[in-house]
C-alpha cells in the first residue's frame, strides 16, 4: 500500500512539473516570439499624406500585435499623420488616420471652410452632408425706395434697379452641417406607425435636444480661391444687408 501511494504521489508530482514546465515555456515563447510591424523609415511631420515608401517593417515581441497598431505597408497608403512620427516607432491607428476622417476630404488640394447661413437660405435647412450645392451671391438694390425696403420678399428686392444674382460656385461638396452651437444636426425621426388616433415615432438614439435645432452652419470643401470668395461674401452679408449668401441643391444632371 505504501509503495502504491508513493507511486501515485510521484505520478502527480510529475504531471504538476510537466504542467508548470509547459506554462513556463509558453510564456517564454510568447515573450521571445516576434512579429513584423510597421514603423516609419524617416521622420514624418504631422498633416502629411503618406505613401508606403515612408515606412518599413521591423520585428517586435508578438504580444505587441494585439495593440491598435498598423501591421502591413498596404494599410498606410493615403493616410494622413496626426502627430510627428519618429523613425522606428510603432504607429498607432489614432496617429495615422484616413484623410476624410481627419479633414473631411481626401483631396488635399481642397480647402475646408464653414460659414453661417439661415435655414431659409439653405433649402429650408434641409441640406445634408454629402450633397452638392450651388452657392449664389445676391446683390440687392443699393438705395431701395421705401416700398422695396419694407418688403420681406427677396423677389421685390431683386426686381429693383441695381439688384442681381451671381453664381459664385457651382457643384460644391457639403462635408458637414451644424447648428449654431456646433452640434450635429440630428436626422428627422422615422415614422413607426400611424393610426387614426395617434402617430408614434422611432428616433433610436437621436438626441431630442438636437432634433429641433435648425441648420445654421455649412462646411464645404472647395479650392482655396473659392474659399476666399465665400469668406468675403459671408462678411458682406454680415455687415451690409444689401448682400445675401444663398445656396441651392445642385442639379444631378449637369447642363451642357
Amino acid at each position: 500500500m505504501k509503495n502504491r501511494w508513493t507511486f501515485l504521489i510521484g505520478v502527480v508530482s510529475l504531471l504538476v512539473a510537466l504542467g508548470v514546465g509547459w506554462f513556463a515555456e509558453t510564456q517564454y515563447q510568447a515573450l521571445v516570439a516576434t512579429t513584423e510591424l510597421v514603423v516609419p523609415a524617416v521622420e514624418i511631420p504631422p498633416y502629411t499624406i503618406v505613401v508606403p515608401q515612408m515606412f518599413k517593417t521591423r520585428p517586435f515581441p508578438a504580444p505587441m500585435a494585439n495593440e491598435p497598431v498598423y501591421r502591413g505597408l498596404n494599410e498606410v497608403s493615403g493616410m494622413i499623420t496626426t502627430i510627428t512620427l519618429k523613425p522606428d516607432q510603432l504607429v498607432y491607428r489614432d496617429q495615422l488616420v484616413p484623410a476624410r476622417q481627419f479633414r473631411y476630404s481626401d483631396d488635399e488640394r481642397l480647402e475646408v471652410i464653414s460659414f453661417p447661413i439661415k435655414p431659409e437660405q439653405a433649402v429650408g435647412g434641409q441640406i445634408k452632408t454629402g450633397q452638392h450645392i450651388n452657392i449664389y451671391r445676391l446683390v440687392l438694390q443699393t438705395a431701395p425706395n421705401q416700398s422695396v425696403a419694407a418688403s420681406p420678399d427677396p423677389k421685390v428686392w431683386l426686381a429693383a434697379p441695381g439688384a442681381g444674382v451671381e453664381l459664385l460656385q457651382p457643384d460644391v461638396l457639403v462635408v458637414d452641417v451644424r447648428s449654431t452651437q456646433g452640434s450635429p444636426i440630428a436626422p428627422a425621426p422615422k415614422v413607426q406607425s400611424t393610426t387614426s388616433e395617434a402617430t408614434t415615432y422611432n428616433t433610436g438614439e437621436t438626441d431630442n435636444s438636437n432634433a429641433s435645432r435648425p441648420l445654421t452652419i455649412l462646411t464645404i470643401a472647395v479650392p482655396p480661391e473659392v474659399a476666399k470668395d465665400v469668406l468675403r461674401l459671408a462678411g458682406e452679408s454680415h455687415v451690409a444687408s444689401r448682400y445675401l449668401l444663398w445656396v441651392s441643391l445642385a442639379p444631378i444632371v449637369k447642363s451642357k
